[in-house]
Order: C-alpha cells, then sequence, then structure tokens
C-alpha cells in the first residue's frame, strides 16, 4: 500500500490565508464572538480536509478519500485514460490547479491532485500498462 499525498498550490494556501483574515478583521471590527468561533470552526474543517487528502493505491485499487466529503474506490484494471491538466480549483479532491484527470469504467471521471504526480502515474501504469497517458 502507497499513500501519495495531495498537493497544495500556493494560490490555494494564500486564499484560504486571506479569507481567514479577513472574517478574523470583520469579526473583530463587529466584536461578533459567533463570527469568531463560526471562523474558528471552517478553519479547522478545512484543515482537516487539506491534511486528509491523500490517494492510495492498495493492491489493484485507487482509493481516493478527501476528509469526511469525498470517498471513492477505483479498480485500477478499469481505469482507461489519465490526462494531465490545470483546471479549475473545485473541480474534484485536490488543492492545486495541477492536475490529473482519471476517466475509468464506462463514463467514470474523477480529477486528483497527487503532489508527485509522475510517481503515481507510472504507478498505476505498472499495475495496468493499458492506461493511456496524454
Amino acid at each position: 500500500m502507497i499513500v501519495y499525498k495531495t498537493k497544495t498550490s500556493l494560490i490555494i494556501k494564500l486564499l484560504f490565508t486571506v479569507v481567514l483574515i479577513c472574517l478574523l478583521v470583520f469579526a473583530a471590527l463587529e466584536k461578533s464572538v459567533a463570527l469568531v468561533i463560526i471562523t474558528l470552526v471552517f478553519t479547522a474543517v478545512v484543515l482537516y480536509i487539506f491534511r486528509t487528502t491523500h490517494y492510495t493505491v492498495f493492491e489493484h485499487r485507487l482509493i481516493i478519500k478527501s476528509g469526511f466529503l469525498f470517498y471513492e474506490e477505483i479498480d485500477i484494471e478499469s481505469i482507461k485514460r489519465i490526462t494531465r491538466k490545470r483546471s479549475n480549483l473545485l473541480s474534484g479532491p485536490g488543492f492545486s490547479v495541477d492536475r490529473l484527470i482519471i476517466e475509468y469504467g464506462d463514463d467514470g471521471c474523477v480529477i486528483i491532485s497527487p503532489k508527485l504526480q509522475k510517481e503515481f502515474v507510472e504507478h498505476l501504469k505498472s499495475i495496468h500498462p493499458d492506461i493511456i497517458i496524454v
């Protein structure tokens, strides 16, 4: 079993930090304890998701987990194509615009962003050499 961590881009980190600072400043100006609590809970949830998003290759399965929001298991033998793409931040469980689109089964598709993309793709190809890399 090999676990690949997600890649987190600087843009995402900066965006999250700016939003957090703005919310805390607004809460301080409004003297709102409720807003501070909501901001801290939001921060904890986002940090939890950042820390728990990973992609595990176990035997012939690819397991994609992103906190409590997303969990999917894919049979590696069903993967047809992997495409490298820079795409929308909201399009899948990953925190980078540098992503992989994995097409599998009849119409399955998931977009992920492993930190070690080359190693990740090579690992999947070693299990299922017929995967097309675009």
